[in-house]
């Protein structure tokens, strides 16, 4: 059964294995989308979280999916996971997905989770 992210267990997150980002309604103004949590290989979602980005006519933006992965990456690091590959985008645009998995206990607090999430960012040596 899916589930708001906030209601989500230790165990349901142990098993996440993909996450999707998926753009619902779009206006002039704003934009509405949903992110949803998958267990590894499963085809129904055990978490959704809806949300909306608003202000997007400002002076040269972000783009909107980049706002949406910045709340993903919130969303999902208060639950200890994190997006460990680029994001893939449908063929019709509208959604795009990654596979998840949970944060070491190690670099959960650390700058080593942002270090690993972004290929070719510099380490601390």
């Amino acid at each position: 059964m899916t589930k708001p992210f906030g209601s989500l267990t230790d165990d349901e997150v142990q098993l996440a294995g993909r996450v999707e980002l998926r753009r619902v309604v779009v206006t002039d103004d704003v934009e509405s989308w949903d992110l949803l949590l998958y267990p590894a290989g499963g085809l129904e979602p055990i978490a959704v979280d809806a949300f909306s980005l608003d202000e997007l006519t400002r002076t040269n933006p972000p783009s909107s999916r980049d706002l949406a992965d910045g709340v993903a990456k919130v969303v999902l690091g208060c639950h200890g996971l994190r997006r460990i590959e680029p994001w893939t985008m449908s063929r019709d645009a509208s959604s795009w997905s990654a596979r998840v998995a949970v944060v070491p206990a190690a670099a959960a607090g650390g700058a080593g989770a942002d270090a690993a999430e972004s290929p070719g960012a510099p380490t601390a040596g």
